[in-house]
């Protein structure tokens, strides 16, 4: 793959991780609002949504994740740095959460730290040679802001009332596709 290409297939990734999200929105506006009850042809469009965004999702993750060590200076690149800091971050967070801040833990912060370590990965081989330092920091920066806004809402959903928690659910779904239009767009 040609660098100007693995650049384009990681930019694509990212747009598929867009339309993921979107798609998942959709799925979370559906069956999340309160008091719905949502069945028949609806119910399985609203499963349409969700089997879409995981196969969006799945393959851009895979998509971006597998060109990244062919970017221009990123051929020597290793994501593991960053799967080993988010299995440590995943660790310390499930235990500052259920332990000090009493929540449950449920998949959405396997999820949330999961994407943080992606995009980690994705703007540090990006650095090697595709975009500036000074790019790579503001990107840096914006997922950083973006997983913190995500944890807030992730520790607060459960001690939300219906609405609240209805559009705090949001927050993290709507981080991860802005994230994804900001990358794809600095390529």
């Amino acid at each position: 793959m040609a660098a100007s290409g693995a650049a384009a297939t990681v930019a694509r990734g990212h747009v598929l991780l867009a339309v993921c999200c979107a798609l998942y929105l959709a799925w979370w506006a559906l069956f999340f609002r309160p008091n719905t009850h949502i069945e028949g042809p609806l119910y399985w469009f609203g499963v349409a949504l969700i089997l879409g965004a995981a196969v969006c999702g799945v393959i851009g993750c895979f998509s971006a994740g597998g060109a990244l060590s062919q970017l221009p200076g990123a051929e020597g690149f290793s994501p593991l740095p960053y799967l080993v800091a988010g299995a440590v971050a995943y660790v310390v967070l499930a235990a500052v959460t259920s332990k000090l801040l009493d929540r449950q833990i449920t998949t959405e912060l396997l999820l949330i730290v999961a994407w943080c370590a992606f995009e980690c990965a994705v703007v540090g081989a990006l650095s090697a040679g595709v975009i500036s330092q000074q790019r790579a920091v503001a990107l840096y920066v914006t997922v950083g802001v973006l997983v913190v806004a995500s944890l807030v809402c992730y520790v607060l959903y459960y001690r939300l009332g219906p609405w609240p928690a209805f559009f705090d659910g949001t927050v993290p779904l709507v981080s991860v596709g802005i994230a994804a239009v900001v990358i794809a767009s600095s390529l």
